[in-house]
């Protein structure tokens, strides 16, 4: 089948500088297949030339996956000198990885008939840890004419508690390994089909994505646990010493409690408002023989079990083949949103006899065809999610290569979030009362629950990536297209990464780590957005200034007119202790409690 061969669309071969080196450098179907489940070979340096887009790209390896091996060959009569080098995090490793090993010398020559060598990355499973791995191979060319080839593979290692790969046995270098393959497809190709080029390239893309930010620190994040009945057995009521920035914990700070409720059913009790008006401090104390409250225990479990889709689909070609339907079921109509390349429909889509309202996420013709690769593979992050706060893709049209259509459901007069609240602040529409913000944040945390417990981390939650209609009824989106239709919001920091850094948590600004609690904490800067009607957090910094500031303990000041229990909330999620704050389900419950208090006084 052609859309199993996944071949890589014609611009980026285009874009391939040429480097004659004379030789290949490639890793083996079964070895694609095993990293990142894809049915082909992918050739590093084919011919002598080289893939910089492969070389470029971070691969994810698995926990239980130790060996990685590359395959390559001399074209030439005679061997090229090589040096091989890796390097790695140390610290970060720690006592959850081994040095890596390999079972070639760091000089030699490379072989001229294929041959395989190896390189192990032992996790030791005592703890849970992400280390980048670095492995530099420089291949020198013997003709003047002829330049030297530098490699770079980059490897995303990630080690599990409980998951040991090591191995005793002691194996002596074998360059000479099985150079048998069988080449179902090729990743290094100049042309094809263009929906398979752009499911290659999304499902790279989302791949290493998903593993790079889904995985970090899973020994305190796990979904398995966080979320059950059983987890918060003995937690009642979680008891939150209140500290002013600055000061270290005391003995005798003041406290505030979330209040159960119980197994009552949902807004049948109305709870007291339990959150302070100062920062919160690090520390989390739980009394004992009590329970947390309803949403963070037994309501999400028996969300839980309704809704985790063990099965879900994560083949990014498999992916857009259910949702591939004819350019002719798609009609766009009303343009309203337009970035640089970027371009967001009011729509028709014609399913069966009917017609349904839609928007229709595209690019312009001045999309190069990685932008319109990126924007099938945020959208397909959300392939076979339903809930009533999640937008999830129904149709995608992939006929012509550089100019996808994703289809999303909506209702009349939907609109982005971020600028529906901007029109609120500068009295272009009424604003919404307060209990109604408050209830736009419960939707948020309610959609944001669920994705945890599919094991999504959305990594990019704001305002701007969600949309509401004239009900208030909020749906959180993918990231797809924000940066090119908010560029105000997305700054690079010298690493050619445009990334949200104002809506960032500590640790993935400073450190790339993105899990669940770093979407808590842009959860908490997204219901300042609510607060504030739409205005930008932080802009009186600059964004190079944004993680020293956020270090040294700072935050976003308190808005006018926002309550002080919202902004307690705010400050628990922006607590930098990622552990210490709450999931959320205990945001979902305590901006419930929140609404319903304010309901009492209209």
């Amino acid at each position: 089948m052609a859309c199993k061969r996944l071949i890589f669309v014609w611009a980026v071969w285009l874009a391939l500088p040429l480097a004659t080196g004379h030789l290949n450098v490639l890793i083996s179907q079964a070895e694609v297949m095993k990293l990142l489940g894809l049915d082909a070979e992918l050739y590093y340096v084919r011919e002598g030339v080289v893939n910089n887009y492969a070389t470029g790209f971070v691969v994810p390896v698995p926990a239980h996956i130790a060996d990685l091996e590359f395959m390559w060959q001399a074209l030439g009569r005679r061997p090229l000198p090589y040096v091989m080098g890796i390097d790695y995090d140390v610290r970060a490793a720690r006592s959850a990885m081994l040095p890596p090993q390999v079972n070639i010398s760091e000089r030699g020559f490379v072989p001229t008939t294929l041959q395989t060598f190896r390189v192990r990355l032992p996790c030791t499973g005592a703890i849970s840890e992400e280390i980048l791995v670095t492995i530099q191979l420089n291949i020198s060319s013997p003709e003047r004419a002829n330049k030297d080839v530098r490699l770079l593979f980059k490897r995303n290692k990630i080690c599990l508690a409980g998951v040991s790969t090591i191995v005793t046995r002691n194996e002596t270098a074998r360059l000479a390994g099985d150079a048998s393959h069988s080449s179902g497809g090729v990743l290094f190709a100049a042309g094809g089909c263009a929906a398979a080029a752009l499911a290659l390239l999304a499902g790279a893309a989302a791949a290493g994505t998903l593993y790079k930010r889904g995985n970090k620190a899973r020994h305190h994040d796990s979904i398995h646990t966080s979320y059950t009945t059983a987890a918060y057995g003995s937690h009642q009521n979680v008891l939150l010493r209140l500290d002013t920035l600055g000061r270290p914990p005391s003995s005798t700070g003041s406290y505030a409690t979330i209040a159960s409720l119980h197994k009552f059913p949902f807004g049948s009790r109305r709870s007291p408002s339990p959150y302070a008006t100062t920062h919160i401090g690090e520390h989390v104390y739980a009394k004992p023989d009590s329970r947390v409250s309803y949403y963070a225990a037994s309501n999400l479990t028996h969300v839980s079990q309704q809704t985790i889709t063990k099965d879900r689909i994560t083949d990014p070609a498999e992916q857009l083949r259910l949702l591939t339907t004819p350019r002719t079921n798609i009609r766009l109509e009303i343009l309203v949103h337009e970035g640089t390349f970027g371009r967001i429909y009011k729509g028709v889509f014609k399913r069966g006899d009917t017609y349904e309202e839609v928007l229709v996420k595209t690019v312009s013709d001045a999309a190069s065809a990685m932008q319109a690769a990126l924007l099938v593979a945020e959208g397909l992050r959300f392939f076979g999610l339903v809930h009533s706060n999640v937008l999830s893709p129904m149709a995608a049209c992939a006929e012509e290569a550089r100019k996808p259509l994703l289809v999303y459901c909506c209702v009349s007069h939907s609109s982005n979030l971020k600028r529906f609240l901007t029109s609120c602040r500068l009295g272009q529409q009424a604003a919404p009362a307060t209990r109604e913000l408050v209830d736009l944040g419960a939707q948020l945390a309610c959609g944001l629950s669920y994705l945890h417990v599919q094991r999504v981390v959305h990594a990019d939650v704001a305002s701007r990536n969600c949309i509401v209609d004239e009900k208030l009824r909020l749906k959180l989106t993918d990231t797809g297209l924000s940066r090119d239709l908010f560029p105000d919001d997305y700054h690079c920091l010298g690493d050619n990464e445009n990334r949200p850094v104002k809506w960032m948590a500590p640790e993935a600004l400073l450190h790339n780590q993105y899990t669940t609690a770093a979407d808590v904490w842009s959860l908490g800067v997204t219901l300042w957005e609510l607060a504030t009607l739409g205005a930008s957090p932080l802009s009186e910094l600059d964004p190079a200034d944004v993680g020293a500031f956020l270090s040294g303990g700072y935050r976003p000041a308190q808005p006018h007119n926002c309550p002080d229990e919202m902004y307690g909330l705010m400050s628990w999620c922006w607590t930098t202790s990622a552990a210490a704050r709450p999931t959320a389900p205990q945001l979902l419950a305590a901006l419930h409690d929140f609404r319903q208090a304010l309901s009492t006084y209209i």
